[in-house]
């Protein structure tokens, strides 16, 4: 597998991409995410979940914050006191870390589910450690599990998902909860408008899905 190769972004590009999706993984960060997915709109449907911690923005950026993981997510935020390039510290290189920035807004972006795919079973690999992705030609951002109860982002990669995987699955729901909830009430993003009342989801999916959800 080849990694495309990507110039070292310009400073202040740098910092306008990573800012860029601090404030697109906000929309959805420290929340639990339900994904339902298909090979084709009459089903059969499968659900993923994951949660979208602050801490594991730094990580899927490639960088290494000396203050930690939820300020450096926390100072990507910041409108009044921008983030300088200095505090952009690569984990491993500048050029691993600008490969990762550069994708990042794009990857982290899944109200554009509509053009990402979910792999289901062949996205293990023995140099990448994620059991799931969601991704397109472009960039992947790889899931697994780790201490949280529920699996977490932890790799994005400007690497096309069909380095990864052979069968695809098209998103059609996305929703969201807060981590105490017991079901997910917020519709984040559909392929189609009210797709819940216009697909024939199981009971698997329902069951999962709070009554009152909007």
């Amino acid at each position: 597998m080849k990694i495309c190769e990507v110039k070292v972004l310009s400073d202040v590009m740098m910092v306008q991409k990573v800012r860029s999706a601090a404030k697109i993984y906000q929309k959805y960060v420290d929340k639990d995410v339900l994904i339902v997915f298909s090979k084709s709109k009459a089903g059969p449907f499968y659900t993923y979940q994951f949660h979208a911690g602050k801490d594991n923005f730094q990580h899927l950026a490639g960088v290494k914050f000396p203050e930690g993981a939820e300020a450096f997510f926390n100072r990507c935020l910041d409108d009044r006191n921008i983030l300088k390039r200095n505090e952009i510290v690569p984990v491993r290189d500048i050029k691993s870390t600008s490969s990762k920035i550069e994708i990042l807004p794009d990857a982290l972006d899944l109200k554009k589910a509509k053009v990402y795919k979910l792999g289901k079973k062949d996205l293990i690999t023995e140099k990448n450690k994620f059991s799931m992705a969601i991704g397109n030609k472009q960039n992947i951002m790889g899931f697994d599990k780790r201490t949280y109860p529920l699996p977490i982002p932890v790799t994005a990669m400007n690497r096309s998902i069909y380095e990864f995987c052979s069968a695809v699955s098209t998103v059609f729901l996305i929703m969201t909860k807060e981590v105490n909830a017991n079901k997910y009430s917020n519709v984040f993003y559909e392929i189609t408008k009210d797709i819940l009342e216009k697909a024939s989801f199981d009971a698997n999916v329902l069951s999962l899905i709070d009554d009152k959800a909007e």
